[in-house]
């Protein structure tokens, strides 16, 4: 019942033959479709937010600047220096990064100057005499003396740890700079300098990531983000080992690179590649190159680390070999040995043999004048084998080593005729080389600084090898002023510069003025365009009435910017002389300086009295008395002169 009640009333409100209503699609209007910018978006936006960022880091100058070069000093404006910041694009990561020796040079070139530009590394920076033994100086001070009325610019740009990578980056702005020659010395730094084929850079060896990394680090987003992931780093790894060593323990790192390995390999190839496109970057500028071979200690810098498995073929049993065979007296043998031993040495700081083969292939390939360092030293040291008569450690030569680099390199230079178009003094080589050599300006705090360097090198790993590193206190005592201060250069990074002055002050308290001196001639080697330098030197030998000292100061101040205090001086020591010529040239043209000056007003009347031009004599005097009435014998020559009319 209950069912047929339910159907019956399910079946009464069914309609069987009922019309279904038609349900109504609605329309749907045609929207537009977006632009095709519109897609774009999702792209450009990130594109732009990273241009906003770049320029607001520049803006804020954000970072640190990696331009190549940068104005030299506000008081000699027009001047440029290699920036000081630049190895910051290239150490990405390392503390303390290297720098150049700072050599100014105009920034528009001036007609008839004479540019060379220095390229290499810490060898061609000159260390561990940097900044003023670097063979740099002996040829700017060479040409300087044989060529005295050419404007001479020998600008050196090495620097530490780099090798032909960071060359070859930095060329394309230094061949802007129009020089008309570059010395190159290269090779040592191929395995173990920034981004060679040994070092702990991850570019190493991929030439298309290391130049597009190149490229990234010109932008200050760049450094941003590079400088967060440093930061990122530090917090989770802490310091790091590295703290507080030598650049040369921090970039070498003990990695090793056996003889003829694969890694021995990549380091000869990417030596080829990058000089043969150094060699030709400059050829299409048409600038004079000259080349050196490479030269190193063969027979007292025993092998860093030994590791062929057979004692008897080890680095270390050649060098022992060697010793051996030159104790005996056959020199002859022992060199080749100790060559055997170096091309052994698994920590590969001295460049192989074959660097060498390739430096001179592509010099004779492309007609490169070549200055053959190695054979060179050779012919200078007992036995013909290269030791501690020229070099200071494993490759860097002494003071006296680099001043023979400067004697080939200019020799080569006037070989080649690549030379200033000035008129040259008549003086022989031989006594061209004597006096740039005994004129050098090294001080005793240079010889100082260069030994405490070479303590500190020697103090930490690959020389230390007992795994502790030494501090230059270990090795030194400090037992005078000189010493404190070479201390505080090398160990606390104090200026050199102040360093200089603080002990040519010293001197100057002592009544030393051989020290003074000394001391001053270094500085104005460093900074031959800073006129106060040359002022304090003058007033110094004035009042201690070393005359014909102060004058050779006078005349390079003179050369540099004449004005009324070094024309005086250059006037009144040639009247002193008798040079009456130079004297009233020099006189007058202080007075055109300051009319003002009454003892200048004295001379000058002094200058007529000797050449018996009584007229313009009692003109000056009478002006001498106008400025100050009371001179010292003015009165007294007027009369003399008024009665002499």
């Amino acid at each position: 019942m209950f069912e047929a009640h339910l159907k019956k009333n399910v079946n009464k409100n069914l309609k069987v033959n009922e019309k279904k209503p038609e349900l109504k699609t609605p329309k749907v209007e045609n929207k537009r479709k977006p632009p095709k910018w519109f897609y774009a978006v999702p792209f450009l936006l990130p594109v732009i937010v990273i241009i906003l960022l770049e320029f607001t880091l520049r803006t804020f100058n954000y970072g640190r600047n990696i331009e190549t070069w940068i104005p030299y000093h506000p008081e000699l404006p027009g001047k440029l220096v290699l920036n000081i910041e630049v190895a910051s694009k290239y150490f990405l990561t390392t503390k303390g990064i290297p720098s150049s020796i700072f050599d100014p040079f105009d920034a528009v070139k001036k007609p008839g100057t004479f540019r060379v530009f220095v390229l290499g590394e810490s060898s061609a920076a000159g260390f561990p005499y940097e900044p003023t033994g670097s063979y740099s100086r002996y040829i700017r001070d060479r040409l300087q003396l044989v060529y005295p009325k050419q404007n001479i610019e020998v600008v050196n740009v090495s620097m530490a740890a780099i090798n032909s990578i960071v060359i070859k980056d930095m060329l394309p702005e230094i061949l802007k700079q129009d020089p008309d020659l570059i010395l190159l010395y290269v090779g040592h730094n191929e395995y173990y300098g920034v981004f060679g084929a040994a070092s702990q850079s991850l570019f190493a060896g991929n030439k298309t990531m290391l130049s597009a990394m190149l490229y990234l680090n010109e932008f200050k987003t760049v450094q941003l983000l590079r400088n967060m992931f440093n930061t990122v780093s530090f917090w989770f790894k802490g310091k790091g080992k590295d703290n507080g060593a030598t650049l040369m323990a921090r970039m070498a790192s003990n990695n090793l690179v056996p003889y003829k390995s694969k890694l021995y390999q990549a380091g000869l190839t990417q030596f080829e590649g990058e000089l043969s496109d150094i060699i030709q970057m400059i050829k299409e500028k048409n600038v004079p190159l000259i080349m050196g071979t490479l030269t190193s200690n063969l027979k007292d810098q025993p092998p860093f680390i030994s590791i062929n498995e057979k004692e008897s073929e080890s680095a270390d049993n050649y060098y022992k070999l060697a010793q051996e065979s030159l104790k005996n007296g056959n020199a002859v043998k022992a060199k080749k040995l100790f060559i055997k031993a170096k091309e052994l040495d698994a920590l590969r700081f001295r460049a192989p043999e074959e660097m060498n083969d390739i430096i001179k292939k592509l010099a004779g390939r492309n007609q490169i004048p070549l200055v053959d360092f190695e054979s060179a030293f050779n012919n200078e040291s007992e036995n013909d084998i290269v030791g501690n008569n020229l070099m200071v450690d494993h490759l860097h030569p002494t003071l006296h080593g680099y001043q023979i680099f400067g004697k080939l390199f200019f020799e080569a230079m006037e070989k080649n005729n690549f030379q200033p178009s000035a008129e040259k003094i008549n003086i022989s080589d031989e006594e061209q080389h004597a006096l740039v050599v005994k004129n050098f300006p090294f001080s005793r705090l240079d010889s100082t600084i260069a030994n405490y360097r070479l303590l500190s090198l020697k103090g930490d790993f690959p020389f230390n090898k007992d795994g502790k590193s030494k501090t230059l206190l270990d090795f030194v005592k400090l037992t005078d002023y000189n010493d404190s201060l070479a201390y505080k250069v090398v160990e606390q990074n104090y200026y050199w510069e102040l360093a200089h002055k603080k002990l040519a002050t010293y001197y100057l308290g002592q009544k030393n003025y051989t020290g003074f001196m000394n001391e001053y001639s270094a500085l104005i080697g460093q900074f031959p365009y800073t006129i106060g330098l040359y002022e304090k030197v003058v007033q110094v030998l004035l009042e201690s009435q070393k005359y014909s000292e102060a004058y050779s100061y006078l005349e390079k101040y003179y050369r540099l910017q004449p004005d009324a205090f070094c024309t005086k001086w250059l006037g009144t020591i040639n009247l002193f002389n008798n040079n009456d010529d130079l004297a009233l040239r020099y006189l007058k043209e202080s007075f055109s300086f300051n009319p003002g000056d009454a003892q200048l007003l004295w001379n000058l009347s002094g200058v007529f009295v000797k050449k018996k031009d009584y007229a313009n004599a009692l003109l000056f005097v009478n002006k001498c008395l106008e400025v100050e009435r009371n001179f010292p014998g003015a009165a007294q020559m007027k009369m003399q002169l008024e009665q002499a009319k």
